[in-house]
């Protein structure tokens, strides 16, 4: 964004609201339809001069109370509306256009139209459907009370006598004179509300198209971005015009055969260095695999051992315990001897269980190294 453009948003960010007082701008536009109104109350009640009949009256202020409601949707009320939220107004262009912004070369703008901006914020300042049938609202309603009120009035022409008859004729047309009335205040607010809505539409153009020009930096046109991407064209193709005349030099083709003949070079030598790679690192397999074989077979032989060693010790042991129950017996026999042979010469026999006892510490030793031979070869294994 250039500086001019940023100072013009900086202008649009410091725009003050203007001070304005709606209240009194819809006094303005019901001052004539309450005036209107009143002239014709006035005439019920005798004050002036001017005949109207009750449901005249009451038709009338029925388009009174409809005007009331339509004049918050006319254009001179909007206007006033749109310039007392000027600040609202002024954020929400800001944010309109920075979220449209797109940049062009070093210049950045809104892509998005500004009268698109002012047609959806006007939706919500009035009601446009209101104000699209106000000016034929009122005539048609003023009709329509004409014909109700002389519904109403309309006598039955029973009558016998030409007097009577006379008199029914003079209270038709009475009452005919003033359910006119009706169609006369419609049509008055039908006028009443063109004017202001073309006195307010002026107004509120005017006001569009000074906020026009002082954000026209800050929107891009059609025509700008056509030229600006007209601009970066001439740039890209220039420089691939430099580009060309750069790859049909001479000496650029020389220099691009030396690049690819010292890349071919290069891509030579890898692969030579990947092939030695490749049959070192076969060899080095192959040795490990022997290794691992002959190990392989080392750890069988010792497997084999292991299991020579096992059965050894089985059967040490079934022979150890063999033995241990052999002597065992034998010593009960040594015993009953040597007591027989005690008592036969007289003498007593003192008790042979510190023997025993003897013998059997010196057995669960044996258990314990034979124990302590099958842990170790296990660990071996």
């Amino acid at each position: 964004m250039t500086p001019r453009e940023q100072q013009r948003l900086d202008d649009l960010r410091t725009l003050e609201e203007q001070p304005q007082h709606c209240f009194f701008t819809y006094l303005t536009l019901i001052l004539l339809p309450l005036g209107a109104y009143l002239y014709f109350v006035f005439g019920f009640f005798g004050i002036i001069p001017v005949k109207v009949g009750l449901h005249s009256v009451i038709l009338i202020g029925i388009i009174f109370l409809v005007s009331l409601v339509f004049a918050r949707h006319n254009a001179t009320f909007g206007v006033c509306y749109f310039k007392r939220y000027m600040r609202e107004f002024r954020n929400e262009l800001q944010e309109y256009i920075h979220q449209n912004m797109l940049c062009i070369g070093k210049n950045a703008k809104s892509n998005a139209s500004f009268e698109n901006f002012i047609s959806l914020y006007s939706k919500r300042i009035r009601n446009e459907n209101y104000a699209s049938i106000a000016a034929s609202i009122f005539p048609t309603m003023g009709i329509l009370g004409t014909f109700i009120s002389i519904a109403l009035t309309l006598p039955d022409f029973s009558s016998q006598t030409a007097g009577a008859l006379e008199k029914e004729i003079t209270l038709l047309l009475n009452g005919v004179g003033t359910a006119f009335y009706v169609s006369i205040y419609g049509i008055l607010l039908s006028l009443w509300w063109i004017f202001f809505e073309k006195k307010g539409l002026n107004r509120f153009e005017k006001e569009v198209e000074q906020l026009k020009e002082e954000t026209v930096l800050l929107f891009w046109t059609k025509e700008e971005i056509e030229q600006a991407y007209l601009k970066e064209n001439l740039e890209y193709f220039e420089k691939i015009g430099h580009m060309f005349e750069k790859l049909t030099a001479h000496d650029f083709f020389e220099r691009l055969g030396k690049n690819i003949e010292e890349k071919f070079t290069l891509f030579d030598e890898m692969l030579k260095l990947e092939a030695t790679a490749v049959k070192m690192g076969a060899s080095h397999f192959k040795d490990t695999m022997n290794i691992l074989a002959t190990a392989q077979e080392k750890q069988d032989d010792l497997v084999r051992i292991h299991q020579k060693i096992s059965e050894q010790l089985h059967v040490f042991n079934e022979n150890t315990a063999s033995l241990h129950t052999k002597i065992h017996e034998d010593q009960i026999h040594v015993y009953e001897a040597t007591k027989e042979l005690k008592e036969s010469l007289g003498q007593p026999y003192p008790s042979a269980s510190e023997d025993i006892s003897a013998l059997k510490e010196s057995l669960r030793l044996m258990d314990a190294q034979t124990e302590e031979i099958i842990q170790k070869m296990d660990a071996l294994k």
